[in-house]
Order: structure tokens, then C-alpha cells, then sequence
């Protein structure tokens, strides 16, 4: 990445009686670097980190077609919707790296050496974590980055560490992360819960979230040989198992009714010209191949409350149709004006009888809403698709109706309406007719607008056979398919998929020889095609 140097001239004048004189002056009215305390350093991390991770998952909601947007020439949304992350779009797909480099990461090592010099070693243990957090989700979105020297202040142009490497180290540093959890804190040393608003204080919770991370990045490796599936599940079993010991950010919305500042995140990146997709739809109304059906179906209660509606003539809360990706539409339109297709936001925001209800909005882009960053829910699916792979159905089942029921509880949907649910032919009763594609399903619609969706459509090859081809019997996400108005310099062939987010362009701009060194393709479009190394046997 860039590194920017600040260079004073001065004029030919004698300088040794100056040299003491610019020694001694600090103002003391302006604080140094060295003067932040843990606890002072901790907060700013998290909300930086948490804006980036969050970003970076409005960004993948675009690859996976949670999210579709209105036609604008132009937009960098609509780009990353045909799969167009190179340069042109790099507002869009280079936040989260500028996000994660100069926001967030630079942070992290001063936090942990203030730490130890006081003994705060719960300090150190959550900065690793999220050292370790960043660079592996990072890596996974991007395949490589600056890992070694991307905080060397002699290196100007650092180089590129492929993720395979980038994992080994974040699975170090998590190891790590969780004995430092588990020492007994310096006399002088902070209390964890005057810096941590994620897990208020609960070094414990913190240390299942290590575990939680650890099975996660272990879970990408699926397609590689060796994989162990029950390696993931003893992980999971330190991991977090209740609804409360998972990592959700509570945003506070302190603005004006008007705007944006201090909402929660998804309220500020969905922004007007966002769309729910046909397949979001789809997947939440059981409408995709080989759902589960029978005689007592009932509707997801979720749908009502992650799909908008808006009032027609009459006065009558209509649903929001779905952008089908996969026809002509997305090559023109929708228009913003099209009232087919609804905004996430919910307008008016606070609504008086008898307005015109231009969206219900999403629960997802509710102003102090949640930013759900590791939950329960998740470790379920992941248990629910081990015990899959391990042939235990019951256990499976089991799992996925878990999953099911802790979303839905995290969303504050009652539980006698989650029971109806969970006992209806619109989920999965028998364990002998469970399948993955009904277990990644409901990961899918549980990881709304997170990086981790993209992460597992790529493990599980989308809807694509083993030659790549788009085969809805055998593949596994159900209608997913090649946007109609798919970057064709990126993705040529019928078989090429989005496999990683281009190289931002602060790194093609300034640091292009490390790049190619790294990947010689990485300046072409069909490079966002290729591979990272855990997505291929």
C-alpha cells in the first residue's frame, strides 16, 4: 500500500542550534502517540474494524445477489453487481482494504504494546483476535495482500503474501490470543470491560470467538484434501453456543430523523438505490427447487421483515418484487422509479396514519439496528454441515432447525411463531430428506449482507457442477446464476464464477511491480475469476 512521508525543507541555515530546540517542544496540549491507554485504543479499533467487515459485506451481498441496484451508468454498485470489482469500481470494492489498512489494522500493535507494558493481557488477547480477524477475512476476499511488511516503515512498496500463508499466521496468532485471554491481568492493568462494548468485558466470550474464528477459517478448506470435518466440530465446541455469547454490534442511532450519521451501518450502505433480488425472495418464500413443502406449509416469519413493502393507490402494504439477476432487466434497470421494486430503507421513518408508506424498509437496515458479526446461528449451520458430511442426518437436522430458530430469535421474532414454524412443512422434517443445499440455504439467508456467504457459495461452487456448468440438480445454491449483464472481459466462459475481489486500485497505482511479482494476472479482468487457494482441490 502507499505510505505517505511528510518531507520539511528547510533553507541554508545553521541547523545544530535548532536540532535541541525541535527536540524538547511537544505541546502538551495535543496529545502523543504513545499516550493512549488500552482502553482508550480498544473502542475506535472495533468500530473501525466493525465498518469495514460489515462494508465488505454489502459488497459481497452484490456477488452473491442478495442485493441487486437500480441502473445507473456508471454506479459502482451496479458494477460490483455484474461482478466488475477491478479499478472502475474501487469505491466500492476497495473500501474495505482502505477500511482494514489505514483505519484499522496500523491501530492494532500500538493497543497490544501499551498493553503489555501494564500487564493487560486480555488487551493483547483481543488485539490478536482481531489482527487476526482482519488479515484472514481479508485474505479470503481478496487471495493475497501485505501481511509481513505491511506495517514496516522502511518498506514503501510491501510485498504480497498469498492467503495460504496469511492463514497460517492468523491461526498462530489466534492460538495465541486465546492463552493471553486465559492470564491473570497486571495489578495496574485495565478491565477489559472498560474498553470492550462487543463482549462487555467477558474475556470468555472473547476466547469463544477465538474458537468461533478458528472454525471458521479451518471450514474454508473444505474442498481440499483432508479435510476433517470433525476438526471443525471440536472447535465449534468451545465456540459460542448461545444466542448471547456471539459478537453482534448494537448501533445507538442518535441522528436526526433526516439523517444518516450514527445510524447503523446497513441503514448507511444500502442506501435508495439498493433492491431486494429474486432469489432473496425466493429463498425466504421456499420458492426454489427442491424446497421443503408439504401440507402444513407456512410462510418464513422472517420474510416480512427482511423483504419491504410499500403502500399502492388504494392504501394496501404491497410486497416488493425481486430483481431477477439472471434476466435482460439488470442490463437497463430497474429504474429508481420503478415502484415494483422497493428500497431497503424504510421511509417515512417514523410513519403517521395515513402516510404513504414508500418501504417498510428491512430489519437488517433498521436504524439502531444489529451488525450480526459471529452468532450462534452461524456455528450451527457450520455443525449442520459436518455432521452432513459425516452422514449423521439426525444430528444434522437437528443443527439446521437450530440455526433456524437462533436467527430468528436474534431477530426478536416470538418464540410460539418460531415453534409454528420450525413444525411446518416449509422446513425440513425428516432427517432422511435433509440436503446440503437445504443447510446452505438457510446459512444464506442467516448471513444476510455478510462476508461469509460469498465464502461459502465459492466452497460450495455455487449452482455449478464439477465442470463449472450452472446445474440446478446437482449444484447447491438453488437459481443462482450468471447476472444477465455479467462483465464479459472478466468472466468469458459460462463456467467462470466470481472466485475474488480485484486488487484495490491504492495497490495497482503505487505498488504494481510487488503485485504482479505476486500474481503476474493480476492486472487482467479474469483474474477476479481465478481461484483463491482454498477454492480448489
Amino acid at each position: 500500500m502507499k505510505k505517505i512521508i511528510c518531507i520539511l525543507t528547510i533553507a541554508a541555515v545553521s541547523f545544530t542550534s535548532c536540532k535541541k530546540w525541535l527536540d524538547i517542544n511537544q505541546n502538551p496540549n495535543v496529545g502523543q502517540e504513545a499516550d493512549p491507554t488500552p482502553e482508550q485504543r480498544l473502542p475506535p479499533i472495533l468500530a473501525q474494524f466493525v465498518d469495514g467487515y460489515e462494508s465488505a459485506g454489502t459488497r459481497a451481498a452484490l456477488v452473491t445477489q442478495q442485493l441487486a441496484t437500480v441502473y445507473v451508468n456508471g454506479l459502482a454498485a451496479y458494477e460490483m453487481s455484474r461482478w466488475n470489482s477491478t479499478a472502475a469500481s474501487s469505491a466500492i470494492a476497495g473500501w474495505p482494504w482502505q477500511s482494514w489498512y489505514v483505519n484499522t489494522a496500523v491501530n492494532i500493535q500500538p493497543m497490544i504494546a501499551a498493553a503489555q507494558k501494564v500487564d493487560a493481557w486480555h488487551y493483547v488477547g483481543v488485539g490478536k483476535i482481531m489482527k487476526a480477524w482482519g488479515f484472514g477475512y481479508m485474505a479470503d476476499y481478496y487471495g493475497m495482500l501485505p501481511y509481513d511488511e505491511f506495517d514496516d516503515p522502511k518498506v514503501l512498496t510491501p510485498k504480497f503474501d498469498d492467503g495460504a500463508y496469511v492463514q497460517t499466521k492468523v491461526l498462530a496468532l489466534l492460538d495465541e490470543a486465546i492463552a493471553d485471554l486465559q492470564k491473570t491481568q497486571g495489578a495496574i492493568a485495565p478491565a477489559l470491560s472498560k474498553g470492550d462494548y462487543l463482549h462487555g468485558g467477558s474475556a470468555t466470550d472473547w476466547i469463544k470467538m477465538a474458537y468461533a474464528l478458528k472454525a471458521r477459517f479451518l471450514l474454508h478448506t473444505s474442498k481440499k484434501a483432508g479435510f476433517n470435518p470433525q476438526a471443525v466440530l471440536d472447535l465449534l465446541d468451545k465456540a459460542p453456543k448461545t444466542d448471547d455469547e456471539g459478537a453482534i454490534m448494537q448501533y445507538v442511532d442518535e441522528s436526526p430523523a433526516t439523517s444518516t450519521v450514527q445510524a447503523a451501518l446497513q441503514y448507511v450502505n444500502i442506501n435508495n438505490n439498493y433492491r431486494p433480488t429474486k432469489l432473496f425472495i425466493d429463498y425466504l418464500t421456499n420458492k426454489y427447487t427442491g424446497a421443503p413443502t408439504g401440507a402444513n406449509n407456512m410462510e418464513d416469519p422472517r420474510a416480512a421483515l427482511m423483504i419491504p413493502s410499500a403502500t399502492d393507490a388504494g392504501g394496501v402494504l404491497v410486497r416488493s418484487e425481486g430483481v431477477d439477476m439472471a434476466s435482460d432487466m439488470p442490463k437497463s434497470g430497474p429504474a429508481a422509479s420503478d415502484a415494483r421494486f422497493i428500497t431497503l430503507r424504510k421511509n417515512p421513518v417514523a410513519p403517521k396514519p395515513g402516510d404513504k408508506i414508500v418501504s417498510t424498509g428491512s430489519w437488517y437496515t433498521q436504524r439502531g439496528g444489529k451488525g450480526l458479526l459471529i452468532t450462534n446461528a452461524e456455528m450451527r449451520f457450520i455443525e449442520a454441515e459436518m455432521l452432513f458430511r459425516q452422514g449423521k442426518r439426525p444430528e444434522a437436522l437437528a443443527a439446521y432447525k437450530a440455526g433456524i430458530r437462533s436467527h430468528m430469535n436474534t431477530m426478536g421474532i416470538a418464540g410460539t411463531t418460531i415453534d409454528n414454524f420450525l413444525a411446518s412443512t416449509s422446513v425440513v422434517q425428516n432427517a432422511q430428506d435433509i440436503t446440503m443445499s437445504h443447510i446452505m440455504i438457510q446459512k444464506w439467508i442467516a448471513l444476510s449482507y455478510s462476508p461469509e456467504a460469498w465464502m461459502d457459495m465459492r466452497r460450495m461452487n455455487f449452482c455449478a457442477d464439477a465442470g463449472g456448468n450452472y446445474n440446478e440438480a446437482t449444484g447447491v445454491y438453488k437459481g443462482f446464476k450468471r447476472p444477465s449483464h455479467v462483465m464479459a472481459e472478466g468472466y468469458p466462459n459460462p463456467t467462470d464464477w466470481p472466485r475474488r475481489c480485484a486488487v484495490p486500485s491504492y495497490e495497482i497505482n503505487y505498488n504494481m511491480v510487488k503485485v504482479l511479482e505476486a500474481n503476474p494476472n493480476a492486472g487482467n479482468p479474469t483474474y477476479m475469476a481465478e481461484p483463491v487457494w482454498w477454492d480448489k482441490p
